[in-house]
């Protein structure tokens, strides 16, 4: 997927926003190829998590990472992702079958996947 809707499409549709759901990344990135993320979910509010996928707007490619989640696991995903320029990142949480997320707008002032 080139596109942030068409990667949704491919993920299976538009995910609903899920208060069960962490996400954090910071407000302005000083070097988009190296953007900080955790996500984090909450298995009281959102159960049987299966898999967990990092999304960035408007990146060439928009899916940046994903996550398969054993059963019984507690959600804590903490890596790095390239963002080409400010935009909004997403994470999305697949719990039986269902799309879940958070978002947030990261500005970037440097660097990222677009130079």
């Amino acid at each position: 997927a080139t596109v942030l809707d068409q990667a949704f499409k491919e993920l299976g549709g538009m995910p609903v926003v899920h208060e069960g759901i962490r996400f954090t990344a910071p407000d302005i990135a000083e070097n988009g190829a190296v953007v900080p993320i955790t996500i984090e979910v909450d298995a009281e509010l959102l159960p049987n998590v299966s898999e967990v996928y990092v999304l960035v707007e408007k990146n060439p490619n928009p899916m940046a990472a994903a996550f398969y989640v054993a059963d019984d696991t507690d959600v804590y995903v903490k890596t790095r992702v390239k963002v080409a320029q400010t935009c909004d990142l997403f994470a999305v949480a697949e719990a039986e079958g269902k799309l879940f997320m958070q978002s947030k707008e990261t500005k970037v002032t440097l660097g990222g996947c677009g130079g």
